[in-house]
């Protein structure tokens, strides 16, 4: 004679699954999220080539952090003046936060401003840099604005120039930065907040 399950053995059931599932879950997100930060450093690596391929065109000019023309226009950024040599501007978002583009360490690329009357023209030459492996380029940023400052106040809060960025710790409470030297390295936020002096490297 069959017998069916009974309330109890349907509940213990119901608990192991749910048990599993508050296991498993948490396993799943990072697994997405650590493919998420190979995309992510796979575009941030494409940005750099990009910007390296920009500094040999220009008498080995790093990107500058923005361009203002005569009466503030035309205003350029990294996006627009890296263009010509990326050809895709999807590469810009980080699959982890796809509506922010990725910022770009100012002090370490400096600035045309031809606005006023002093024009002023800070674009930083690849041998400017101390240490070409230390100089962090690109990085995941939390607003809209590409001229942050990752170096910030000295705990992980960039200080934009025109806008509140900072580092966006999008990848399991970290995010990834790109090198003048080209290579794209992870930190978790401690490593990031802790190795934050190193990476402002100029002559």
């Amino acid at each position: 004679m069959r017998r069916g399950f009974t309330l109890i053995e349907l509940l213990v059931v119901i608990a192991i699954i749910a048990i599993l599932a508050a296991i498993l879950f948490p396993v799943f997100a990072k697994a997405r999220e650590k493919a998420r930060q190979s995309s992510c450093t796979s575009n941030l690596k494409q940005l750099t080539l990009g910007a390296l391929q920009y500094a040999q065109d220009y008498d080995e000019k790093m990107v500058p952090h923005y361009v203002i023309g005569p009466g503030w226009v035309p205003f350029y950024r990294p996006y627009d003046l890296l263009v010509p040599y990326l050809k895709n501007t999807q590469i810009w978002f980080c699959p982890s936060n796809a509506s922010v583009q990725y910022g770009i360490q100012r002090c370490n690329v400096g600035h045309i401003h031809l606005a006023g009357a002093t024009p002023s023209v800070c674009a930083v030459s690849l041998g400017q840099y101390k240490s070409v492996t230390d100089a962090a380029l690109f990085f995941d940023e939390n607003t809209y604005y590409t001229c942050a400052d990752i170096l910030g106040d000295g705990a992980g809060n960039a200080v934009a120039c025109g806008g509140p960025a900072a580092p966006l710790y999008c990848h399991n409470d970290g995010c990834n930065l790109s090198f003048v030297d080209g290579h794209v390295k992870y930190y978790s936020k401690c490593a990031l907040v802790g190795n934050i002096p190193t990476f402002r490297s100029q002559r």
